[in-house]
């Protein structure tokens, strides 16, 4: 076994380079021997130091260990001291441990939920399992993996030659050949792992389900946090629901009926909002109209609306028999345009839309019959319609 695979909790190691590559990417060394995890099922590399350049990526390539570095390299030969990054190293062992643990509770919650790959990657943690778990499995699991967490298991590893695997309750079938690494649980979990793990189970509680969603394959991938992770996350959270309690002035329990009334006061105010803006667009769309031009045997409208008129006159004015609406408004440091045409109508609006995005420098597209963009030249908008009537090219 590597220096990592003896003792997960070795953050310091004295070894000799063995060989020096460089490639596009910089120096890589392999040492006689090596505390630094390769990337590999699932749980990503350590960082650390070597010879005090950083190390920031570690390869398994045809059994040798792989260190990328930034900085001086050390020579071949040369006697070099590495130090692990110990928080790094330390909440990967917590999340590996921790999916062990919840991949068996699954199990245990039924047979089904095999789990089929597992990502390490990050804080939040995933397993795809098969068997489609439902939300009933999922507290179960919860509550059975704190459990054998909580239960302060010790977790050893060791080597077996693979005739001997048969011996072993393993949860799934090694992938590896000739001389195998088992990590046991208590008499809970034993699996065929290379990868860094803790000293008992307790150190990777809590473990908290955080959600879950169907994948591709017809698995369920459910994700997780577990240690220091979880600890993270419920500190986030409780920050956060102090602050909504601070700010509704009322308990914790209370929050989301305070916050189901603020939706259905909003919802009624947006109610109200629209209705007065669809009133308004009314009287504006007939002022406009009345005063329109007939040109080609349509009603032309051309004209600057407020924002928020935009919108519910656009839809107004695609309504309308034989009509054709050129209309634009000022938001900030943008200018909007909007242009339609009603039935009756075979107007093409897109070469109107083209000629007013030159004008004001900016981008849209559309339908013949209905066309938008917008660009940042806002003093341009007057000139901007003139060129849109102009290419209409109406007689």
């Amino acid at each position: 076994m590597r220096l990592e695979q003896r003792d997960s909790y070795l953050r310091r190691f004295a070894s000799r380079v063995r060989e020096l590559r460089q490639d596009d990417r910089g120096a890589w060394i392999a040492l006689e021997a090596s505390a630094f995890y390769p990337t590999s099922g699932g749980q990503p590399h350590d960082t650390g130091r070597l010879a005090g350049a950083a190390v920031t990526d570690v390869a398994l390539a045809d059994g040798e260990v792989w260190h990328r570095l930034e900085g001086p390299a050390p020579e071949p030969g040369s006697e070099v001291e590495g130090v692990i990054d110990w928080d790094r190293r330390y909440r990967h062992m917590q999340r590996h441990s921790a999916q062990h643990l919840l991949s068996q509770a699954f199990v245990r919650v039924s047979a089904g939920f095999d789990t089929r790959s597992v990502s390490l990657r990050g804080s939040d943690c995933t397993l795809d399992l098969a068997g489609e778990p439902d939300d009933d499995a999922l507290t179960a699991a919860e509550e059975l993996v704190n459990t054998f967490a909580y239960a302060a298991l010790p977790i050893v590893s060791f080597e077996v030659d693979e005739r001997d695997v048969g011996d072993y309750p393993l949860r799934r079938a090694p992938k590896v050949r000739g001389r195998i690494r088992l990590v046991a649980m208590g008499d809970l979990e034993v699996a065929a792992c290379g990868g860094t793990h803790l000293a008992g189970t307790a150190e990777a509680a809590p473990i908290k389900l955080l959600g879950s969603e169907r994948v591709r394959g017809g698995l369920r991938r459910v994700t997780f946090r577990a240690g220091w992770d979880a600890l993270d996350d419920y500190r986030a959270k409780h920050a956060l629901a102090a602050g909504l309690v601070r700010r509704f002035s009322a308990p914790l329990p209370e929050v989301a009926s305070r916050v189901e009334r603020l939706e259905a006061d909003a919802a009624e105010a947006r109610a109200a909002l629209r209705a007065e803006r669809g009133e308004r667009a009314d009287e504006l769309a007939e002022r406009l109209l009345t005063g329109a031009g007939e040109r080609g045997g349509v009603r032309l409208v051309a004209a600057e609306v407020d924002p928020a008129m935009l919108e519910p006159l656009s839809e107004l004015l695609m309504q309308r028999e034989a009509t054709v609406a050129l209309l634009a408004a000022r938001e900030g440091a943008r200018a909007q345009l909007s242009f339609v045409r009603g039935p009756g109508s075979s107007v093409d609006v897109l070469p109107a839309l083209r000629a007013a995005l030159s004008e004001l420098g900016g981008r849209g597209g559309g339908k013949p019959e209905r066309a938008q963009g917008a660009g940042p030249n806002v003093d341009a908008v007057e000139r901007a319609l003139r060129s849109a009537v102009e290419a209409l090219a109406l007689p």
